[in-house]
């Protein structure tokens, strides 16, 4: 019978703030954790493709997931359109070896791109190849 692989327990980048990317990866490797989540935020070092790249290799610590810009206070990393934020973490998912993008569903106030998530997301999984995990949060009220 074959044996189905555990899970990989990750550590996310987000855990160490307001310490930059480099804290995040010596502490999942110094507390044992499988594999790290890099959390695209206003840390110049979080939105570096060959950054991240270079952490993984130093520490030996792979890249699992990358977490989209989409929360409020990164609301201006890579620009205010969220699609180009998800096309662009898909992109730096694929880069460091990441086959999982985070996104938090859109904000009460993104009618727009609200309307479209749903079938956005499906798009963007088939044309990436990348899984995306909506993760959801409390609500905001503007």
């Amino acid at each position: 019978m074959d044996q189905v692989p555990g899970p990989r327990v990750a550590l996310s980048t987000s855990s160490v703030y307001p310490d930059p990317p480099a804290v995040g990866f010596a502490t999942a490797v110094r507390l044992g954790y499988d594999a790290v989540e890099v959390m695209v935020a206003l840390d110049e070092t979080s939105q570096d493709v060959a950054a991240i790249r270079h952490l993984s290799e130093y520490h030996d610590m792979p890249v699992c997931a990358v977490h989209s810009p989409t929360l409020l206070v990164t609301q201006r990393v890579w620009g205010s359109d969220p699609w180009e934020k998800l096309e662009r973490s898909a992109v730096m998912a694929a880069e460091v070896g990441a086959d999982v993008v985070v996104v938090h569903p859109p904000f009460r106030w993104q009618r727009e791109y609200a309307l479209g998530f749903v079938d956005g997301i499906a798009r963007l999984e088939e044309s990436t190849g990348i899984a995306f995990a909506v993760e959801n949060m409390y609500p905001w009220r503007a």
